[in-house]
């Protein structure tokens, strides 16, 4: 079995991130193989990309995004990732428990009494088509349910329970607007 020292470590963790040398890959293909990108902040994934495709016109990845190729939704550490519609619910999954937990952990006895699976299936139900809705929508649909509950928290919860994205224009290159969940 070879060993690989620091640096050879080093050089083949930035060539698996796509940093060593720029690739000729479609925005799609690079996204997946980083298993997603860092999204906080809506432009961050432009970056991202231009820092390791050789080609990039940022109006593709933007273009992804509105034709839902391209999905930004709630991951890691509760930050908004940018990933490929095909691997979105795999790697939802697998974040779940994270995202109630953390949001148990920040909003401690926001949820005394509250049904966690009732307030999910009421936050499935506040979003019956592809109507995209923002937080305080959902929020306001689900308020007279759950009254004493912080409403930020119940938003909040809502996003962690009910796998969400980010709908267009948020996300789009150059583009601001506020934020709405499908």
């Amino acid at each position: 079995m070879t060993v690989l020292d620091d640096r050879a470590l080093n050089r083949a963790t930035l060539a698996r991130q796509l940093l060593l040398d720029r690739a000729d890959l479609p925005v799609t293909d690079a996204v997946a193989h980083l298993c997603g990108l860092q999204a906080q902040e809506p432009q961050e994934p432009y970056v991202g990309l231009w820092s390791r495709l050789r080609h990039l016109d940022p109006a593709e990845p933007s273009e992804l995004l509105v034709r839902r190729r391209l999905v930004r939704t709630h991951l890691m550490r509760r930050t908004v990732h940018l990933l490929t519609a095909a691997d979105v619910l795999a790697w939802r999954s697998r974040h779940d428990a994270m995202l109630r937990q953390r949001v148990l952990g920040v909003y401690r006895g926001a949820f005394d009494g509250v049904d966690l699976d009732e307030l999910a299936a009421a936050g499935r139900a506040a979003l019956p088509d592809d109507t995209p809705r923002t937080t305080a929508e959902i929020v306001r649909s689900l308020a007279d349910r759950w009254p004493a509950a912080d409403r930020r928290a119940l938003g909040e919860m809502v996003i962690a329970l009910v796998p969400t994205a980010q709908a267009p224009p948020r996300g789009l290159w150059r583009a601001t607007d506020r934020k709405s969940v499908v």
